[in-house]
């Protein structure tokens, strides 16, 4: 995501620039232009030798218009002739910036190149996750130093809560997720995350709120992941054998990053053997 937007930003520099460099027109002053006229006209009627009176009346009128000319100020027509140009040039920004980056973002590529850098993140936070030890309070407090640094980063209020529920501490986990909620909004992932603490800390018990929480959830995402585990594990203690490989296989065929596959073809296959037939 960073090397798009880096790569946006040339982009509308290199337009910015085509638009506003000199273009090297010398637009020559209003009274210039009046002046020549009076001169020539001058030149008409003193060729007509009129009378020693008329031409100095001619003569003063010359100066006089001379000198208000003088008073004028240069640029009021440079003035008019800029701000049309820059109504202009802004008109065509616009559409040279906002045509290529509509094209662009409606491209199947720009949809890959988010879903990269979201299936970065979530590598990169599954693998901070895998490393963390029983003790983790450590880390708990890298991870609020971090956030007292910038506390709108709701990617590290969510890391934080998932490192409470490794503690099995569920009330700060929550307040963790809530956190990531007000700045993020109802993202069923964030929702996924909040029902699987409720749910442990309920003992393992699908509440009403937890019920609540979870049609929520797969309203926004069928596939969402910490859903599916909770209800997962629920069909499995509950020994609905069916139910739990049903929801662990939609979970697989899900392909999203965050997955623990490994974690979860073991669970399948121990269920495969509770229900295999034992021999003589």
């Amino acid at each position: 995501m960073n090397v798009l937007l880096a790569g946006v930003v040339i982009f509308i520099v290199l337009i910015l620039l085509l638009l506003w460099l000199p273009v090297a027109r010398s637009i020559k002053p209003q009274h210039n232009y009046r002046q020549q006229q009076n001169i020539a006209l001058y030149q008409q009627q003193m060729a007509q030798q009129p009378s020693h009176e008329l031409a100095t009346e001619l003569s003063q009128r010359l100066l006089q218009d001379e000198k208000y000319l003088e008073n004028q100020p240069h640029f009021s027509f440079a003035q008019d002739q800029s701000a049309v140009s820059f109504g202009v040039k802004i008109a065509l920004a616009s559409v040279l910036i906002g045509i290529p980056l509509i094209w662009y973002v409606a491209l199947p590529r720009y949809s890959d190149v988010v879903q990269g850098e979201q299936e970065y993140l979530e590598q990169k936070q599954k693998a901070m996750m895998a490393n963390l030890s029983g003790d983790n309070q450590e880390y708990i407090e890298k991870i609020q130093q971090q956030l007292r640094q910038d506390p709108n980063d709701a990617k590290l209020w969510l890391l934080l809560g998932q490192v409470y529920m490794q503690a099995n501490e569920w009330d700060s986990a929550l307040i963790s997720f809530s956190n990531a909620e007000k700045l993020e909004g109802s993202k069923a992932n964030i929702l996924g995350l909040a029902a699987s603490a409720l749910y442990y800390q309920a003992g393992e018990r699908i509440t009403p709120k937890v019920s609540q929480l979870l049609d929520i959830i797969l309203q926004q995402d069928p596939q969402e992941i910490s859903a599916l585990s909770l209800l997962a594990a629920e069909a499995y203690k509950q020994q609905d054998y069916a139910r739990a490989l049903s929801l662990w296989q939609n979970i697989l065929d899900s392909g999203k990053s965050q997955v623990d596959r490994r974690m979860i073809i073991q669970r399948m296959k121990s269920i495969e053997m509770l229900q295999s037939p034992i021999s003589p």
